[in-house]
C-alpha cells in the first residue's frame, strides 16, 4: 500500500512540474519602456502663442502664471485653494480666470485657469489638466508614444518632448 501511494504521488508531482513548466513557456515578458516626456501641445491664447502647453494627467486643475494673467489684463475672480505640489511646497490660488478661450488650431476651448506666482518660463507657461484633457477627449497612447485630442482634430497626434533631468552631483558627507 505505501509503495502504491508513492507512485500515485510521484505521477501527481510530476503532473504538477509539467503543468507549471506549460505554463512558464507560454508567458510572454515584455521589454520595458523608458519615461516617454512629457506630453505638450501648441496653443495661443488672445493672439500669445504657447508652442509648448503642458498637459498633465496627474494634475486635477490648470494653472496660468500670475504674470501671465497680469500682462494679458485678464478678468479675474478671488480664490481661496491651496496647493501642495510634488516637492511638499505649498501655493496658495488667490485668483481664478474662468472661461479663458484657449485656441488649439481652429477650436476655441474654455478652460478655467488657477492663477498663482510661479516662476514663468515663456514657452511652456501654461499647465493644462484633467478638466481640460477630458473637454477635448484626450487619448494618451503610451505605447506609441502619442497624444491625440480626438475632438478638435482625431488625425493630428502630438509627440512628448524628452524630460530634462537636473544634473546633481552625489558627494558623500566626509567628502571634501
Amino acid at each position: 500500500m505505501f509503495f502504491r501511494e508513492t507512485r500515485e504521488e510521484e505521477e501527481y508531482i510530476r503532473r504538477m512540474f509539467y503543468k507549471v513548466r506549460e505554463k512558464r513557456r507560454r508567458r510572454i515578458t515584455l521589454k520595458k519602456k523608458s519615461d516617454p516626456g512629457q506630453f505638450a501641445i501648441p496653443c495661443t491664447v488672445q493672439g500669445i502663442e504657447f508652442p509648448h502647453a503642458l498637459c498633465d494627467t496627474g494634475a486635477s486643475v490648470s494653472i496660468l502664471p500670475r504674470v501671465m494673467a497680469d500682462h494679458l489684463g485678464l478678468q479675474v475672480e478671488p480664490s481661496q485653494e491651496l496647493f501642495t505640489f510634488v516637492d511638499c511646497s505649498q501655493k496658495n490660488s488667490e485668483r481664478i480666470v474662468r472661461d479663458l478661450e484657449v485656441q488649439f488650431g481652429n477650436a476655441l476651448v474654455p478652460v478655467d485657469f488657477h492663477v498663482l506666482d510661479v516662476k514663468l518660463n515663456w514657452n511652456s507657461s501654461l499647465l493644462l489638466g484633467k478638466a481640460f484633457l477630458s473637454t477635448v477627449g484626450a487619448v494618451c497612447n503610451l505605447q506609441t508614444n502619442q497624444l491625440c485630442l480626438t475632438l478638435i482634430d482625431p488625425n493630428a497626434h502630438y509627440d512628448p518632448i524628452p524630460v530634462k533631468k537636473p544634473h546633481t552631483i552625489s558627494r558623500r558627507i566626509n567628502d571634501a
